[in-house]
């Protein structure tokens, strides 16, 4: 050590700080090496090591603040420390030669090369290269002490212990918390500080009475709370929206409790916009059904204002002849009366049906155009007058039905002819049926027409909706 008094000013304050950083270093590769997980024999001998490597460094530390001490009192003194330093070195020595044989590997070897060159021993025969020895060792230390720290770092940073799963849950976008029965909160990431901060307006430390603020509805002002799933759901003043979900766990048997939060945010929000649609749906479907009520009211209107206009002409047709006959001069002609009289009835029974199929297919067309539905029909009605009116009456029904339950906007009108039967086909770009259909007196009256003159209807609900008909050709009777 007396070597150093020969050295200048500005090495010396070198080497009191490679000693600090040393001992800085070294410090904190003891206290990664012990923070990872899992223990094992093998690591438990590496961290005695650091933590004798530290012991080592302190001690040669003594030596040259004794040599400083003397240079600055100038009073020169051997320093007395030779045993401790052979103590010291013994010592990681021998815990190195355990981590040799424990880890099957060759570098606490040279930790031991490294402590000897530290040794009084050397300071005798090496003459006067000592305090190079003692310069290397030192940058051996810290630069072992930033590459073993480095390595620790990482392998926290990486492996699983406490201090990385804490830093884990921090990270996530979720609120996470476990409490014991009573509240005691065992661990709570971040983002549950925050969602704490937020709603109650401060940091609780109790898990239970946070829980029951969130269930009560005790709340920040900005802040809403409802329930959406049988969850808890908080709507902060951001926006944002957060479900909070407690489950009661055993582990070990031991009761825990946990305590979740999700940011469901975007979920929310479309099951709003869902709600709203949902509403002015029905809403339009009301409106609906209620323009189709009054169509059918209105076409009823029209269809009594046209059989009293044709009741009014056959009648004032027909009793005018009456009448003349009647007033006549000669002698009434009761062979003319009778014949008149039974012309006049038939001519109210013709009125009756005055209506052609046609003329009932295009009102209903221009009736439905005016609120947007396209009818398109494609082939002709059957010629026979029943047969017509059954087609029409079925495209009636199956419009009205496709408009009011289907909110179709669109429907197609198949008529097909062949040598033994009509057929019908309808379909429409509405929503299908949601539930199975239950057939009420839209669809029951329309198969029972076209079954009582040996017809038959076919109800498709997927993937489209679609009707199919097929009636025999030939005369209807009845």
């Amino acid at each position: 050590m007396a070597e150093f008094y020969t050295w200048t000013e500005s090495a010396r304050d070198f080497i009191t700080l490679l000693l600090v950083l040393c001992v800085i270093t070294q410090t904190l590769t003891a206290l990664l090496s012990h923070y990872r997980r899992p223990y094992s024999r093998s690591r438990l001998y590496e961290n005695l090591m650091e933590l004798f490597v530290l012991f080592q460094i302190v001690v040669i530390s003594l030596p040259y603040g004794q040599v400083m001490n003397g240079y600055f009192a100038s009073f020169i003194a051997p320093t007395g420390y030779g045993a401790l330093l052979y103590i010291a070195a013994a010592c990681v020595s021998l815990i190195a030669c355990v981590v040799i044989a424990c880890t099957k590997s060759l570098y606490p070897s040279l930790i031991i090369a490294i402590s000897c060159l530290t040794l009084p021993a050397w300071e005798a025969t090496s003459g006067g290269a000592y305090a190079w020895f003692y310069v290397i060792a030192l940058l051996f230390w810290l630069l072992r002490g930033v590459h073993i720290s480095i390595l620790r770092y990482r392998e926290i940073r990486t492996g699983i212990s406490a201090l990385s799963v804490k830093n884990a849950i921090d990270t996530m976008h979720a609120g996470v918390l476990f409490s014991s029965p009573d509240g005691f909160m065992l661990l709570i990431n971040e983002m549950m500080q925050r969602l704490m901060t937020e709603i109650t307006g401060k940091i609780q430390r109790n898990g239970r009475a946070f829980y029951e603020a969130l269930s009560s509805g005790e709340l920040r002002a900005g802040c809403q709370r409802t329930e959406y799933e049988g969850q808890i759901v908080c709507q902060l003043a951001d926006e944002t929206a957060w479900m909070f979900t407690k489950t009661e766990l055993e582990i070990k048997n031991k009761p825990y409790v946990q305590l979740t939060a999700a940011d469901i945010t975007r979920r929310w929000m479309l099951t709003a916009q869902l709600q709203r649609q949902e509403e002015l749906l029905k809403h339009r479907g009301d409106e609906i059904k209620d323009t189709i009520a009054n169509l059918h009211v209105l076409s009823r209107e029209n269809e009594i204002q046209r059989t009293k206009l044709r009741a009014h002409d056959v009648l004032g047709r027909r009793l005018t002849l009456l009448l003349r006959v009647m007033r006549g001069e000669q002698t009434p002609d009761y062979d003319l009366i009778r014949t008149q009289s039974l012309k006049l009835l038939d001519d109210l029974k013709q009125g009756q049906s005055a209506v052609s199929p046609d003329d009932r297919i295009d009102s209903l067309r221009q009736t439905f155009e005016m609120f947007g539905v396209d009818i398109q029909i494609d082939g002709e009605l059957p010629e026979d007058d029943t047969k017509g009116h059954i087609f029409a009456d079925i495209i009636n029904e199956s419009v009205t039905n496709a408009v009011r339950h289907g909110f179709a906007t669109k429907v197609s009108v198949q008529i097909g002819h062949s040598d033994d039967s009509c057929r019908l086909e309808i379909s429409d770009n509405g929503f299908p049926p949601a539930k199975p259909i239950v057939e009420g007196g839209g669809i029951g009256g329309m198969r029972s027409a076209i079954a009582r003159h040996g017809g038959v209807l076919e109800v498709i609900a997927h993937p489209r909706f679609l009707i199919r008909v097929g009636l025999p050709r030939g005369e209807i009777i009845g």
